[in-house]
């Protein structure tokens, strides 16, 4: 039995042989490169370490030809050298966390590094790897013909798209060229500039920053093919034009015309500053080169259904109606996206966001129900695993026994509400008709509990998973929770359901006029002042209102809630509710003033007025109650709000008074305490 004493593990590895593997029905990931194992691989008995056969025998040292200057040293979890949290790889340009057990490349001195996949490709590690010289950078440029970069990854600094095949790059300034925008001519003759040849310059030391393509009139970032004296530029994915072009979405070809000047583009709506258009003389439409290939059907984040674009639209048809994603007028004259059963438009540049934009459809069946081309926003399977019993009510058939994914009984469909109760799904009040477990006192909302398991958010590209979480921050209102969260399939983002069901567009007692959901929002918010530069905002941007912006930690504030110290329910009150002077309104509980804009809760009878915080505390949504077994304590520990009367218990972490909400023992007499703020020290070591 072969053994080995590995660097990155204190006890022996010992080698499984591929054979020996094919009974174990356990799936073992490699500690080293992150991915499964399948052939033969050195295991460690203890703990459950695992590593390739290949990862294990990888150099501790090597010389590499993308970092001649010093010899890359192999780590097992790459060492953090400044306030950053993370690294990438200088190839792949992958993100990776510091600390983590996976194996890399490194150099101290220069703060280079590669992952063991990119290091090890094969045309990398020979030494014959072709470079070149380009005029637009003053380092050689490796030629890579094989690599493993996902698309996202790197754009090309010439053309500014994304990198997907063969490339050239200098992997200590990240610069990196297209094959094609590698071998691009120095000079060319272009028909809509006839006077003078155009010179190709990079940027941004040889054009000035601002050039625009006469073409499209966007900024230019990226390579231009330009004339210095005429100040004429254009971008090098137009400077090999075609007379005439056709559209597989429009009936007649597009032609070019020959030289510049300012027009509307009727396909997008926005604006060609002197540049050079194609024309449908038989539509009289002027578009900008780009918009011919505009997809004729696409998917988009802010509508379930497929969208098509249109050039013209009746004034019947648009009726006063909006851009649904900006707010802003849609023109008739002018190209949008439209869908044909919900009279939902969208500016082409708004559905065509990078953040909105999903990907193009195949064509649309006219006759075709629109329920089944439902594609977004809570669409998908549900989370009820069984109907047991059904009951028909008028033309509607309701489930009144099921079984959930996340409760081992079945729950009975009820209406009445008898006392306060708390969903477990949302953590808000019941007030309408609700599935309930009497035996574990286990109870969600209808509509909490008819959840699709799987589903796309209205922001997102990408699928959520529904998950249930005994405690959980979530990540758009930034409160921490009990009950179900949708959780993003890739990355470690997770949204309570109260957020993830407000829609893109609402209307709320906080504000006069609707709101909708910007993701560009820079602004703070008017209630709290808090940035939105993360995850965007609510905002009505009318005139009036200059503009007005909400976070979701507002939108999800309890409409009703009550305090100990009153007889009645206090009532989530805005600024405008209330007569008396705004410049006397103090909290009741704390005895501070309440900021003008701020949201609070109010009691008319008893004239009661609080800071929201100050009636629900820190963590109102958290369920109080359930009971951990420790690691390190011999007894339970359950969760429990500090009784002020009572509860002044010292944290066994850090030793100080536990505040707000901890863990306490259950055992009569025993005092072992661990405050909520010192969880992150014995979460991994905590199970129900």
């Amino acid at each position: 039995m072969k053994k080995l004493n590995h660097f990155s593990h204190p006890h022996p590895l010992v080698l499984v042989e591929d054979q020996e593997m094919d009974w174990i029905s356990i799936i073992f990931y490699c500690s080293a490169c992150q991915e499964r194992v399948k052939g033969s691989s050195y295991n460690c008995s203890e703990c459950g370490f695992c590593l390739h056969e290949s990862c294990a025998e990888l150099p501790r040292e090597i010389n590499h030809p993308l970092h001649l200057d010093h010899p890359l040293i192999l780590y097992n979890k790459r060492p953090r050298h400044s306030k950053f949290d993370s690294w990438n790889c200088n190839s792949c340009r992958k993100l990776y966390k510091c600390g983590e057990q996976l194996f890399a490349y490194h150099c101290f001195s220069c703060k280079f590094d590669l992952d063991i996949r990119c290091a090890l490709l094969p045309n990398l590690i020979t030494r014959d790897l072709p470079k070149s010289q380009h005029f637009s950078h003053q380092h050689p440029l490796f030629f890579i013909q094989n690599h493993n970069i996902e698309p996202r990854d790197r754009s090309c600094c010439a053309c500014e798209e994304l990198i997907l095949g063969p490339f050239y790059g200098c992997f200590v300034c990240l610069f990196f060229l297209h094959q094609k925008c590698f071998e691009l001519p120095p000079k060319i003759k272009h028909p809509s500039h006839r006077k003078h040849p155009l010179t190709l310059l990079a940027n941004p030391l040889a054009h000035h920053e601002k050039c625009c393509c006469r073409l499209c009139s966007k900024p230019c970032k990226g390579f231009i093919y330009y004339c210095s004296p005429c100040e004429f530029g254009i971008k090098p994915k137009y400077a090999f034009f075609e007379d005439v072009i056709k559209s597989k979405n429009h009936e007649h070809p597009f032609t070019l015309l020959s030289r510049p000047f300012s027009f509307i583009c009727n396909a997008c709506g926005t604006d060609g500053e002197y540049c050079i258009p194609y024309v449908c003389s038989a539509c009289d439409i002027v578009v900008h080169k780009e918009c011919i290939s505009l997809p004729q059907n696409i998917l988009i984040t802010r509508h379930d259904h497929p969208v098509s674009h249109v050039y013209f639209l009746e004034e019947e048809e648009v009726d006063g109606q909006a851009c649904k994603i900006c707010r802003n007028e849609i023109k008739t004259e002018y190209g949008c996206y439209h869908c044909r059963g919900c009279n939902y438009f969208a500016h082409v540049a708004c559905a065509m966001d990078k953040d909105i934009f999903i990907q193009e459809y195949e064509e649309i069946d006219e006759n075709q129900n629109l329920n089944q081309t439902k594609l977004g926003w809570l669409s998908g399977e549900p989370s009820i695993t069984r109907v047991l019993k059904e009951k028909k009510i008028g033309e509607e058939v309701i489930a009144i026994e099921i079984e959930h994914f996340n409760h081992e009984c079945k729950l009975i469909l009820r209406d009445d509400v008898k006392d306060e109760k708390y969903c477990d799904g949302c953590r808000r009040s019941i007030s309408t008709s609700f599935y309930y477990c009497a035996e574990c006192n286990y109870i969600l909302h209808k509509h909490c509990a008819e959840l699709p398991r799987k589903t796309r958010h209205w922001d997102s590209k990408e699928t959520f998973t529904l998950r249930s979480y005994p405690y959980c921050r979530c990540h758009l209102c930034c409160f921490y929770r009990s009950g179900l969260f949708y959780t993003h399939d890739v990355s470690d983002r997770a949204y309570c359901i109260s957020c993830f069901l407000i829609p893109d567009a609402i209307t709320t007692p906080g504000h006069r006029h609707q709101v909708f959901f910007d993701h560009k929002i820079t602004f703070k918010c008017s209630i709290c002042d808090n940035g939105h530069e993360k995850y965007g905002a609510f905002v009505c941007k009318r005139k009036e209102c200059d503009p007005f912006t909400l976070d979701y930690t507002r939108l999800v504030l309890l409409n009703t809630a009550w305090y100990k110290n009153d007889e009645h329910h206090l009532v989530l009150t805005y600024r405008d509710d209330i007569h008396h002077h705004l410049d006397q309104c103090v909290c009741d509980i704390c005895e501070e003033s309440i900021d003008q804009n701020e949201w609070f809760y109010y009691c008319g009878i008893c004239d009661y007025s609080a800071h929201f915080l100050c009636v629900l505390s820190k963590y109102p949504f958290l369920k109080l109650g359930l009971t951990y077994k420790y690691e390190f304590h011999e007894h339970p520990l359950t969760f429990v709000k500090k009784d002020y009367f009572h509860d002044y218990l010292k944290c066994s972490d850090c030793d100080k008074y536990c505040k707000e909400v901890f863990f306490k023992c259950t055992q009569s007499g025993c005092k072992y305490a661990i405050d909520w703020e010192c969880r992150r020290h014995i979460w991994r070591t905590m199970w129900l």
